[in-house]
């Protein structure tokens, strides 16, 4: 096992009295949980792994049941930890798309060459998806278009942008 992980999900609260904890997914993919038995709970320092009894869905929630936790007071001890599994099991994408983790540090430049900032996060708005950049003496907001941006190259950790006139001014 490697030691990058790649988080699916946060454990809200426990779900009903069997042990079984309520998942809000962060992956855009949430039938992707059904293709692990194993995952890792992190929370600050601890770290654990734990093996899946079963899986279901319920609202827009995924409900787990753990084989190692049958009760709602083992359960709720579970809360807030992040659901990760390791890097090597993440699903393939289809071309230009990306992992957020995978573009979270990469550099980014104008179509001009000129350095803009770092890519401190993704910021998922239900529409597209907006790039939060940290300049040196400010922070950029960029629609993660396909107009703006021209170019990822995660191998250079590089991304070069596009954007409309007056959207760096904002």
């Amino acid at each position: 096992m490697s030691d990058n992980y790649l988080e699916i999900g946060v454990i809200t609260r426990f779900q009903g009295n069997k042990g079984e904890v309520r998942v809000k997914a962060t992956t855009d993919i949430p039938e992707r949980f059904l293709d692990i038995d194993t995952v890792y709970l992190k929370r600050d320092d601890d770290f654990k792994e734990l093996e899946i009894e079963y899986i279901r869905f319920h609202k827009q929630f995924i409900i787990i049941k753990f084989f190692a936790v049958n009760s709602i007071d083992e359960a709720e001890e579970l809360k807030n930890y992040q659901i990760l599994i390791d890097e090597s099991e993440k699903y393939l994408l289809p071309e230009d798309n990306f992992y957020v983790s995978d573009l979270i540090d990469c550099e980014v430049y104008l179509e001009s060459g000129k350095y803009l900032g770092k890519l401190i996060d993704v910021v998922d708005t239900s529409g597209t998806d907006i790039f939060l950049v940290k300049g040196q003496d400010k922070e950029y907001m960029l629609p993660a278009s396909r107009e703006m941006i021209l170019k990822i190259d995660l191998e250079n950790q590089k991304i070069i942008v596009d954007p409309i006139p007056g959207i760096l001014d904002l």
